[in-house]
């Protein structure tokens, strides 16, 4: 007998807040979007900070030990920390996993953005999940016993990624690191809605994080040949030859919408469904299962009650796989598009740009889909042409967006939908809708008692003091006359005010 849905399953979830760490320097949501409006491929090689390429690297794909490919998407300034801002010994930080602090660091951001006081939320029922694929931190450290101590393994243990962060803020909701590979990330912000939609939570962290530092992966992923030695995902491409790795993450801040609303929360998007599976028993372990998929996508939407001429953009997983992309698209069109009388569905994949995250890919995916339904534009997906042969794009009502385009018109109320595949066989679909319509600008002013706010910025240090007041000159530079009155509100009463002010 299949399961009854919990209560509140069809609630709509509201994306409040979101802070990311990302390849090319990318640390918002304004400079994800410049990067993909701009169609930048921002996959580079291993920094020289990470490990000795030359002991790893060769071109003879049959050398043992050794890995064809060192392409792949970094982060700038991975290793910088400040732990005294967050209550933590210099000791103790030195064993910390850097995903740990990144984590941390977005934590703060995105709750900034989403305009939460860090002080209320403390002690209440604020849940974390977290996508992460393990600490090659951990084993790093392993290699030299003389540096293991008393903060070793809650510096390196994969739990302790989601947990710091319940730590940290004193958040007392369920708190969990999510496994499920390359779907980690939607599958962790599958349970963070899970979480709100049963009521155990108000507000929720999803998340994923992932980075590269131990050059073993490399090898084992080359072996299975499941790299690009091209060093670029092509996804939907006639050349796809495999993906590439990346590192980075991003955080965001989830809330049931009529609280949201309530509360006078700025919306990035609306949650409109969650949903995962399994591929079951396939021909091989790492081989997906397009009917699983498919499957997936068929019931999530049925039961959201989103028709396909509703659905105007599909973010795909998309890794540039010969065998993952196929699948996938015969999923996405046989549950969706094919169905379609809107004319075929945009499809694309920011993995052309960013490379593979891995367990953190569903979020700059999750992110990207946001923005599209912000801008009404769709950005071009990279290094496409030719196109596949192989894929019967035409007759499955798909068409990659090789090129940037407005989002096409739709008479219901426009979704995009989000997918990512563990090569475990776990699936992860998130179903997004535009932010309700803000309150127009004469009632937001009218919501205070009518006393004046000036613009408040404060930092725990002067030195950030200097940095912030630059930071909020520019934000003031950029926004018009309508949004002066929420920045004084937003600064004054709803972020946390510091020493420094």
């Amino acid at each position: 007998m299949p399961t009854p849905p919990s209560p509140g399953h069809d609630m709509p979830i509201a994306l409040v807040g979101a802070a990311c760490r990302l390849p090319g320097g990318i640390t918002s949501l304004d400079g994800l979007w410049s990067a993909l409006s701009e169609g930048r491929d921002l996959v580079t090689e291993v920094p020289p900070d990470r490990f000795d390429t030359s002991r790893y690297f060769d071109r003879d794909p049959r050398r043992p030990g050794k890995t064809y490919t060192v392409a792949g998407g970094f982060l700038q300034d991975y290793d910088r920390f400040d732990a005294s801002y967050f209550g933590i010994s210099p000791r103790e930080a030195a064993h910390m996993d850097p995903q740990q602090r990144l984590l941390l660091e977005m934590a703060v951001e995105a709750l900034d953005d989403a305009g939460l006081d860090t002080g209320r939320i403390a002690g209440t029922d604020t849940a974390v999940f977290v996508g992460c694929a393990g600490s090659s931190a951990l084993a790093l450290m392993g290699t030299v016993p003389d540096e293991t101590g008393p903060y070793t393994m809650t510096g390196g243990a994969n739990s302790i990624v989601s947990n710091r962060l319940s730590h940290v803020f004193d958040l007392r909701g369920p708190s969990m690191t999510v496994d499920t590979a390359c779907s980690s990330a939607l599958t962790a912000v599958h349970q963070a809605c899970e979480a709100l939609r049963s009521g155990r939570s108000r507000t929720a962290f999803a998340g994923g994080i992932g980075l590269l530092l131990d050059p073993h992966p490399y090898v084992g992923f080359a072996k299975a040949s499941m790299l690009s030695p091209t060093g670029r995902c092509r996804a939907f491409s006639a050349d796809a030859d495999g993906f590439v790795r990346a590192e980075g993450g991003a955080l965001v801040v989830l809330k049931p919408l009529a609280d949201a609303l309530a509360d006078g929360d700025r919306v990035h998007a609306v949650i409109r469904a969650t949903g995962v599976n399994s591929d079951g028993h396939t021909q091989g372990m790492a081989l997906p299962s397009s009917e699983a998929q498919e499957e997936l996508l068929r019931t999530l939407y049925r039961d959201a009650g989103v028709s396909p001429d509703e659905l105007v953009y599909f973010e795909a997983h998309g890794t540039g796989t010969q065998a993952g992309d196929r699948a996938e698209c015969r999923a996405v069109g046989r549950a969706l598009a094919a169905a379609r009388t809107q004319g075929p569905l945009p499809i694309g994949s920011v993995k052309s740009n960013l490379g593979h995250l891995e367990a953190a890919s569903g979020m700059p995916g999750l992110l990207k889909a946001c923005l599209v339904l912000r801008h009404g534009r769709i950005p071009a997906s990279l290094h496409a042409e030719p196109l596949a042969t192989d894929i019967d794009f035409a007759g499955l009502g798909l068409e990659p967006a090789v090129t940037a385009r407005p989002v096409p018109p739709c008479e219901g109320r426009g979704v995009v939908g989000v997918s990512s595949a563990g090569f475990g066989g776990a699936n992860a679909h998130v179903l997004l809708e535009a932010a309700p319509d803000p309150l127009p600008a004469q009632v937001v002013a009218a919501r205070p008692d009518g006393t004046a706010l000036p613009v408040l910025v404060s930092a725990r240090t002067e030195n950030a003091l200097t940095t912030a007041l630059h930071r909020m000159a520019d934000h003031l530079e950029t926004v018009g006359p309508d949004s002066f009155y929420d920045t004084a509100w937003t600064a004054c009463r709803r972020r946390q005010a510091y020493a420094h002010r």
